[in-house]
């Protein structure tokens, strides 16, 4: 006989004491399960090394996610992942990355999902750096947060907006035509492949260079995968690809040539240095 070691399972499952001959995929098959599932709920067991009356915690859904910094919930009638996500402080986007797999537009009541933490508190209001022509200013900015997941804070000069799904833009007040898109890119994202892209754009704009180390203004994005650059008589165009807080973004500015440019790529370099991502 063996005595059953007793431990405490998560919202959404219930415990189950190994036998002999047991493995996660017998498991598995007899719960109606996955093997994932079973893993992403025991992640301090060893499935090839099994011990007889080790509790475990069998799920009661196909699909049941990871969640070491956050808290499980189990969804109620009239739930939906955009409510449960405004509910809860968080995007959409970060409910959906802590659980991979999951359909957005088909969740069950009793279903079990993962809240991740909320972002850390970053003040409304508060003052950035602004590097001009040697010069180190001091800039009120505005905290912005995205539908990609991350937030920003953004100088009171210039506008931040939704382009389309995917895209935001912070476009200068006084003259539109100087913006950045942010495109905040999956994980396993090629970078060959993103360069080649950025590359073919830049062609039509002019020759592509790419700027390294001290070429680069802002020391910050001398980290960045690549840094491109292209120009021709009447505007510029860089293309930044770099990771931010373990996240990959893409940042593309449209320069016009003028004297404003002096103080607008500063500002916009400012401003995505501040690009947080929780």
């Amino acid at each position: 006989m063996f005595s059953p070691i007793y431990r405490q399972c998560p919202l959404g499952t219930f415990i189950y004491y190994v036998k002999p001959g047991d493995t996660f995929y017998k498991l598995a098959r007899r719960f109606n399960t996955t093997v994932g599932a079973i893993s992403n709920a025991n992640p301090s067991v060893d499935p090839y090394q099994l011990r007889i009356g080790h509790g475990i915690c069998i799920p009661r859904q196909p699909v049941f996610p990871v969640c070491p910094f956050g808290t499980f919930y189990r969804v109620r009638p009239g739930d939906t992942l955009n409510k449960i996500a405004q509910r809860n402080n968080i995007t959409l986007q970060s409910l959906l990355r802590a659980n991979l797999g999951i359909s957005p537009d088909l969740i069950y009541v009793d279903q079990v999902i993962c809240i991740p933490k909320p972002p850390a508190s970053r003040p409304p209001r508060k003052k950035i750096v602004v590097n001009v022509e040697g010069m180190t200013e001091y800039r009120e900015a505005t905290l912005k947060r995205s539908d990609q997941g991350y937030s920003i804070y953004v100088l009171d000069d210039y506008t931040f907006t939704e382009e389309e799904p995917g895209i935001d833009q912070i476009f200068f007040n006084y003259d539109p035509r100087y913006f950045v898109r942010i495109q905040r890119l999956p994980a396993n994202a090629n970078l060959s492949a993103l360069k080649e892209n950025a590359m073919e754009e830049l062609r039509l704009v002019g020759t592509p260079n790419e700027l390294e180390g001290p070429e680069i203004f802002e020391p910050f994005f001398r980290s960045a995968a690549f840094y491109l650059q292209a120009s021709n008589p009447t505007f510029s165009k860089e293309i930044i690809v770099i990771e931010i807080a373990e996240e990959l973004f893409r940042f593309n500015m449209n320069i016009p040539r003028g004297v404003a440019s002096e103080g607008v790529v500063p500002s916009f370099l400012a401003m995505l240095k501040t690009v947080d991502a929780p």
